[in-house]
């Protein structure tokens, strides 16, 4: 979709300068670690064991 904006004032330096606040927008961004994840503690805990176990029964 093409807008065309024809009786529109150009904007003025401060009014582009606060509407590039993107340490805000990153604010506003949820963070996603998969760290802290239940899966991820999962996936290592379940490897972590089945390679302990191999292990002692390998020796």
């Amino acid at each position: 979709m093409i807008k065309c904006l024809i009786d529109r004032k150009m904007p003025s330096k401060e009014n582009v300068a606060k509407r590039q606040d993107f340490e805000a927008v990153l604010k506003k961004v949820p963070r996603n670690y998969p760290i802290n994840s239940p899966w991820f503690y999962g996936a290592i805990g379940f490897s972590s064991v089945l390679i302990i176990i191999l292990l002692i029964f390998r020796i």
